[in-house]
Parts: structure tokens; C-alpha cells; sequence
């Protein structure tokens, strides 16, 4: 398939379900098509293309077998424990309390209206209701909706049966499993009254219409969309957003993912801050109680801080903390601009290398070819990596921060530095970079795992363990977490968790191609290590 057809697959699909496709993903989509094509048998793309496009029901069901192909479907009960908990301690309660007063006051029965988008197989809404059930005492005199809603029609047929594997229950309390759930053999089936306080519809947040009264998708007193924007395109989570305002009764709340609504405007949702993590109010209108309409103001509320730029220093010196506006927003669209003077090293260079010269005045990067500024990026970071490689540390540190004195907001650069510093065992310097490149990317792992990796050797293992944690809940098929995990709770004499995580870990392992190389594990390949794993918990099956 060539490159033209293959953008306009990608184009096609993401104006469909917003699905973002990255260039690395490009491989595998063409191969997914493929696969449906054959299925259908089709013999070309373009008449594959074609079907999509048409507007007929053979249409809509091709749509609904390519989508079962290219969503991810990973879930599991009370994922994120930091954000169950200011559920369970903050916004329920304070919902719950809203309706109890209108209840005193106006004598109307209290409704709850709960709405997981993108539920995928059901543990999302299932943890809502869980949740709901223990904080209201008078269950039978509520009105209550959890709406849970996928476009996956296959993750909703699983939701709505309600049975799971041990594999849903991995950062579960024992007692909430065996409180709400019944095990059959090696599943384990949720309470038939709470399965039926789950209403599951099929739902395509980007091109479906709503609120809707017909689908009982209005007047919502929480939507809870988590790692979904992320798959998302940003014009995409724009439109999403204020589809979910219109849906919100004023004062409601939207809680997403840790960091999805980055770089979104905040529109008609407040947001508030809390030490698990940030949700988002809808303003009340009557009341006038309207979102700063001031980016600047924004970002501050969103507290998103930009990096300064750290221009190259001799020696090794720790970075230092302080921070000050170094990036400027360029007109309406967001983009970042550095800020050189000819008063830096790096002005002057930039000045000789690209203007000619040798002037007085501030060179302002946006003078500066793009093209030009990103190849000498990518010239330093790999010659970084290249230093870093042959343990030529001073110079691969040299060469990270004049990375990081060209543009404030270089994770690879920070991120290196971590490395370096760590093999150093300079742990102090390693963490703060750790720091620096999450700050640029909360979703990336591996600033975590070399933070998890650096507690370990200093003898923290509940540090540790909160960053393997951390890094499942990001990438819940990120088989080193698990394995670490199982090593530590092995290590600490709690085998059944070890077990469990060991068991995790056979269960990704599994779904690889056999001779899969495991990254952070040298040249061993799934099918070893499935192995190797095996061999441990035969071990520990026998004590």
C-alpha cells in the first residue's frame, strides 16, 4: 500500500473515531487493513476505501469489525487508586451532599447521573458504582445512572456480562473482589444488583450527537474520560470537550487522564487542583462563574510551568532550581518560541551559524529557520547518545545541555542527563532530570522506571514499588513493572503478590510473538523469558 492511500486511510479514520495515528504506527494499520480486506475479501485498498466511505449499512458494519481492530481495550478495577480516591473522599461526597440538600429543601428524590466514555470492557463504571454503593447509606431512595459507553462493540459485550479474570483485579483490596464479586473456577462474576446499575451503549464521542435525550446522555453530574484523549488528534478532544460541557449539569464535573487536556483550552470547565490530580468543573452560567478566557491566566490555573532554558556550564554542577518564563506563545496557536540573545553563548553561535554576522541586537529563535534549529537538535542529542554509549560522560553532559539551552522543553536531553547521572551514581542530579523530562512528558515511563530503579538500589522499596505501580497504570503492558514488582514483593516474602505479578507479566508475555526482544531486558525474547518466569512461579507454587 503506498504512502498517498495510506494517509488517506489515516485521514479517513481519525475524522471517524479521532484515532490519532502516529507515524510508527503506520506499519500496523496497513496490516490491519489488510486483514479486513482479506476477511471481506477485497482484493484493493482503494475498493476498501471506497466501502468506507459510503454510507450504507455494509459500511456501517465493516466500520464496527475495523474498529474492534485498531482501539485499545485495556482496563482494570479502581485504575488509578490517586484519582479513585479523590472520587471516593471528594467528589462523590460532595455530589452525594448536593442532593441531599435539594432533598431537604425541595422534597425531590436525589439522583446521581455517572458516565464512564470509554468504558471499554466495564470495570471503569463497575468501580463507580462500587464506589457509590459504600458512600450511600439509603441505596433503594436514590435515582441512580452509571452510563458506561465504548465504541468497541465487543468490550461492551464483555462489560456487559460482568465476568472477569484475575487479570482485571491486579491492584485490588482482597475484600472489595470478594465483597462485590463471585468467583466461578478462575473468573470472578460483579454482584447481578450492581451489573444491572450499569446501563452500556455504544458510543462514537466524535461523530455521535450530544447530550441526547433518547440515549440518556444528558444532565450528567460526572463524566469520567480517562486515557481516550490520548489516542485522540487535538482538534478532536476540542470538539469532544464541548460536547461533554453541553452534557454537564452546570457545577458538574469531567475528570480525565493525568495530563490528556495538556494544550487544550479550557473553554466553559474551571479547573481544579488537587494533590491526586486535576478535574474539571463546568462553569455555572447563570451564575457567571465563566473559565479565564486568558491563555495566560489558563496555564497558570492549570499550573503548567515551562523549563528555562539552561545555558552550558564547565564541570558537572547540579542544575539549579530556579525557574523563569522562557517560552513565549506565538500568536492563537500555541506554538513555542525560544528566546536567544546575543548576550548567550548559544545567541552568538546562532547568530555566526545561521545570520552571518555579528550583532548587538536580540535574535529572536522564530528568525531563525525551524528546519535549520531542529537539525542541530538532533545533531546534539545524538551525539549525546553517542558520548553516553562509549562512557564519555563530561562530554555527552556538555552536549545534553547546550540540547537543553537551544529549547527549554527537550525531554531526550533531560532524560539523558538522568542516565548519565544515575551510572554515575550521582542520584540526587538523576532524579532531578527524571523530574525535568516527566514535566515535558507525564506519560513516558521511563523517567519513572530509572527513578523505581534508583530506589531500589538505595534500599526504598516502597518508593520503588510506587513507581512500577505508576508505570502500569501508564502502560499496563510494560512487562519489566510487573516483573520488578514480582521481584520486590518476592524479596519483601509476600508471595501471593508475587505470584499475581508474575502472573501478569506471563499473561503480556503470551500475547507477543515469540521471538519479540524484550527492551529493557538485553537480547532475551518473549518466548525466554515466558520461560524463565514460569520457573519462578513453579518455585514459588512448591514452598
Amino acid at each position: 500500500m503506498n504512502d498517498a492511500l495510506i494517509h488517506l486511510f489515516i485521514q479517513l479514520i481519525s475524522s471517524r473515531i479521532g484515532l490519532q495515528v502516529r507515524p510508527q504506527d503506520r506499519t500496523a494499520l496497513s496490516q490491519k487493513i489488510l486483514t479486513r480486506m482479506k476477511a471481506i475479501k477485497l482484493a484493493l485498498p482503494e475498493k476498501y476505501y471506497q466501502l468506507l466511505t459510503e454510507r450504507s449499512l455494509e459500511s456501517q458494519k465493516e466500520w464496527r469489525q475495523l474498529v474492534l481492530l485498531v482501539t485499545t481495550n485495556e482496563s482494570y478495577f479502581m485504575r488509578d487508586k490517586g484519582q479513585f480516591s479523590l472520587l471516593e473522599k471528594v467528589i462523590l461526597p460532595e455530589l452525594i451532599e448536593q442532593k441531599i440538600k435539594l432533598k431537604k429543601t425541595l422534597g425531590i428524590q436525589p439522583t446521581l447521573r455517572l458516565w464512564s466514555a470509554g468504558c471499554s470492557t466495564g470495570e471503569e463504571p463497575y468501580s463507580l458504582v462500587i464506589l457509590l454503593k459504600q458512600l450511600i447509606s439509603d441505596w433503594s431512595e436514590w435515582k441512580i445512572l452509571v452510563l458506561g459507553s465504548d465504541i468497541n462493540d465487543a468490550a461492551l459485550e464483555k462489560a456487559k456480562r460482568g465476568i472477569y479474570s484475575e487479570w482485571s483485579f491486579r491492584l485490588v483490596d482482597s475484600q472489595v473482589q470478594s465483597r462485590y464479586f463471585k468467583q466461578h473456577k478462575n473468573e470472578w462474576e460483579i454482584d447481578v444488583n450492581l451489573r444491572h446499575s450499569v446501563d452500556f451503549k455504544s458510543v462514537n464521542l466524535v461523530s455521535d450527537n450530544f447530550p441526547n435525550l433518547y440515549n440518556n446522555i444528558y444532565n450528567m453530574d460526572l463524566i469520567v474520560c480517562r486515557n481516550v484523549f490520548v489516542y485522540f488528534e487535538a482538534k478532536y478532544i476540542s470538539i469532544v470537550l464541548k460536547k461533554f460541557a453541553q452534557t454537564l449539569k452546570p457545577g458538574g464535573y469531567l475528570m480525565t487522564g493525568h495530563a490528556e487536556l495538556h494544550g487544550q483550552t479550557a473553554g466553559e470547565f474551571k479547573p481544579k487542583i488537587f494533590p491526586e490530580s486535576v478535574v474539571y468543573q463546568r462553569c455555572d452560567l447563570q451564575k457567571n462563574e465563566f473559565c479565564a478566557a486568558d491563555p495566560a491566566a489558563v496555564r497558570e490555573t492549570l499550573n503548567l510551568e515551562f523549563a528555562e532554558p539552561i545555558t552550558p556550564a564547565a564541570g558537572d554542577r547540579p542544575l539549579t532550581e530556579k525557574k523563569s518564563p522562557a517560552i513565549l506563545l506565538g500568536g492563537n496557536s500555541g506554538e513555542k518560541t525560544p528566546i536567544l540573545t546575543e548576550s548567550t553563548p548559544l545567541g552568538k553561535m546562532l547568530r555566526a551559524r545561521y545570520l552571518g554576522g555579528d550583532r548587538s541586537t536580540s535574535v529572536p529563535a522564530a528568525k531563525t529557520s525551524e528546519t535549520e534549529l531542529q537539525k542541530m537538535l538532533a545533531a546534539l542529542i545524538s551525539e549525546a547518545k553517542i558520548c553516553f554509549k562509549n562512557k564519555a560522560y563530561t562530554e555527552a553532559i556538555k552536549k545534553a545541555k547546550q540540547a537543553i539551552a537551544l529549547h527549554g522543553q527537550n525531554f531526550d536531553a533531560y532524560y539523558l542527563l538522568a542516565q548519565i547521572y544515575a551510572n554515575l551514581g550521582q542520584y540526587a542530579r538523576a532524579i532531578e532530570n527524571c523530574q525535568r523530562a516527566s514535566e515535558i512528558d507525564s506519560l513516558c515511563v521511563f523517567p519513572y522506571y530509572l527513578q523505581a530503579h534508583i530506589a531500589e538500589e538505595k534500599g526504598d522499596l516502597a518508593t520503588a514499588k510506587s513507581y512500577f505501580k505508576r508505570i502500569i497504570y501508564l502502560s499496563p503492558s510494560f512487562i519489566s513493572a510487573y516483573l520488578e514488582l514480582g521481584n520486590i514483593y518476592r524479596k519483601e516474602g509476600q508471595l501471593a503478590r508475587a505470584i499475581k505479578m508474575y502472573n501478569s507479566s506471563c499473561e503480556i508475555l503470551k500475547k507477543l510473538p515469540p521471538h519479540t526482544p524484550i527492551e529493557q531486558h538485553g537480547k532475551i525474547t518473549a518466548r525466554q523469558m515466558l520461560m524463565d518466569v514460569k520457573k519462578i512461579l513453579l518455585t514459588l507454587y512448591s514452598k
